[in-house]
């Protein structure tokens, strides 16, 4: 292992050390801007140095955790490192949760500590749940608000770090040491935390950084705008992290608004700025682009579905250079990805090429290694794979061979020149506007319903966020819901991107022989247009 990462970065351990370096070495550099304020390194690193300090002072060590439910802003940078100077692992939750998902996964983790925003762009207010969760008898973490406090609930963030004592004392800590959980699903329904060691963070990177072999000169001066969720590991890894380990500046976004976001690209002059298909779809389709200026934009990347054709083509006339790629939170976040020269053809059709840095191979139902232009599972080994879900080793099992080779459930295709086409899902996940979707945890809140024996969910494709769910819903006997109805219920428990488009109520569902109910069959129904 050498001591230089591509592009002649130093090869830290941990993202907050980089943080410390730039701090060293460029302090007046900035580092964060968001609204009105903007940090430079030395102050950034001030302020995770004063976090640490006060998560030590509340109880917070090493191994513990930190909860965060949190939009994009300074506050989740601030955190995440401060968490990572005291050797304490960071979990993000979604501020489209509802309770239910919130208390499950504080349940599963149990955190020392939760800090939570007081309220979205958007309106939504958290009082109720925060004051919920402070009421739940089993493992309520201190609570921490970035706003108002709430009496007897929460104190202020401000409060927080008042309360700091001399220090940090930092933790020493290793490439394997564990440093984030990333919440996604199964197919039994509840969700997975993925635990992730340092070396993950600083893999992505390499991986990036190296599909830009021989164009490193457009990751110079680089200024990423975020507007992804913070529990996403493509806001944790692709975004701040490739960031940060360069030296670059981040542009925090709160929410996600095409004509706010060209604003401020051309504002702040930023560089680089991406996500999934359907954001990049909504501000290429918006009014606003006709007069955006993004004469500074050297980079524009997506992941986490295909993007249209008539979509890249739109983007390929702002002289950007383009990149997607293929990768999942338990793999690193980038497995392959397509250099900045790629054509048109292969940005629609291929995810890149996986880099030759890790171990990765495509597996027949047979498990042996697929052919040229054969499909197989995606299987990977090396530095990006995760250390295993949090406090579930049977599905960290299913996850992992015996001779660490984790086993994707995505399926492609090598082309003769190693580009990976890829052709589905082995399971029954889907990707909707580039979230994970997973249909049991939505028949699971669909049979929560007083009035539905069961349910089954399927993907059915869509325009705008590539897959969206179909439910199909039988009644207990006597019981006649409304679809409406249904929806309205789901909306309390569920996050919107996990709400099924349709909704189609059956007196009964086909079925295999085994029991289970035939997906295929009501696939096929989709296909034909028969949903009646």
């Amino acid at each position: 292992m050498t001591d230089l990462l591509p592009g002649g970065v130093p090869r830290l351990v941990r993202l907050s050390d980089y943080v410390a370096h730039y701090a060293k070495t460029s302090p007046e550099r900035e580092a964060i801007v968001f609204g009105q304020t903007r940090l430079d390194y030395a102050r950034f690193d001030q302020l995770i140095d004063r976090c640490a300090a006060a998560l030590q002072a509340a109880g917070v060590g090493a191994g513990d955790r930190v909860a965060m439910l949190t939009t994009p802003r300074p506050e989740f940078a601030i955190v995440l490192m401060a968490a990572q100077r005291i050797g304490a692992i960071w979990v993000g939750l979604n501020t489209r949760y509802r309770l239910p998902e919130l208390r499950y996964i504080l349940g599963d983790c149990r955190p020392s500590l939760l800090i939570a925003v007081g309220q979205t762009p958007e309106g939504r207010r958290f009082d109720e749940d925060l004051s919920a969760i402070a009421s739940d008898a089993d493992a309520t973490p201190h609570i921490v608000t970035l706003g108002e406090p709430l009496p007897g609930v929460a104190v202020s963030f401000e409060q927080f770090l008042a309360e700091a004592g001399p220090g940090p004392h930092p933790a020493a800590a290793s490439p394997d040491d564990p440093t984030v959980i990333v919440y996604t699903s199964g197919t039994t329904g509840r969700p997975k935390g993925a635990l992730l060691a340092h070396r993950n963070l600083i893999y992505c990177y390499e991986q990036v950084s190296r599909s830009f072999a021989g164009k490193e000169h457009l990751r110079e001066g680089l200024r990423v705008l975020c507007n992804l969720p913070p529990n996403h590991i493509g806001c944790i890894s692709e975004m701040l992290g490739n960031a940060l380990i360069r030296g670059g500046a981040i542009v925090f976004a709160e929410r996600f608004d095409p004509a706010e976001a060209f604003d401020l690209i051309a504002r702040e002059r930023v560089t680089l700025f991406g996500g999934v298909p359907v954001m990049l779809e909504a501000m290429f389709a918006d009014k606003a682009f006709a007069g955006a200026d993004l004469s500074s934009v050297r980079m524009i990347g997506w992941g986490g579905a295909p993007a249209a054709r008539d979509l890249v083509q739109r983007m390929m006339r702002t002289g950007a250079h383009l990149f997607t790629n293929y990768g999942l939170t338990e793999g690193g976040a980038v497995v392959s990805a397509t250099p900045p020269d790629y054509d048109l053809d292969d940005l629609c059709d291929t995810v890149g090429r996986p880099d030759d840095s890790s171990d990765h191979r495509i597996v027949d139902d047979n498990g042996d290694v697929a052919g040229p232009d054969q499909s197989g599972e995606i299987w990977l080994r090396g530095p990006g794979v995760f250390l295993g879900y949090w406090n579930n080793p049977e599905a960290t099992a299913l996850a992992m061979t015996a001779d660490g080779w984790l086993k994707t459930s995505d399926i492609a295709l090598a082309r003769t020149d190693g580009a990976w086409v890829l052709k589905g899902r082995k399971a029954d996940m889907f990707k909707s506007g580039g979230f994970n979707v997973y249909p049991r945890e939505i028949e699971l809140a669909l049979e929560e319903h007083p009035d539905v024996g069961y349910a089954a969910v399927i993907a059915m494709p869509d325009a705008q966020y590539f897959e969206v769910g179909a439910a199909f819903v039988v009644p207990k006997a006597g019981c006649a819901p409304e679809p409406a109805a249904i929806d309205a219920f789901l909306r309390e428990r569920l996050a919107n991107y996990k709400i099924p488009k349709t909704i189609h109520v059956r007196d009964g569902l086909p079925m295999l022989p085994i029991g289970k109910v035939d997906k295929q069959a009501l696939r096929d129904e989709l296909a034909g247009g028969q949903t009646a």
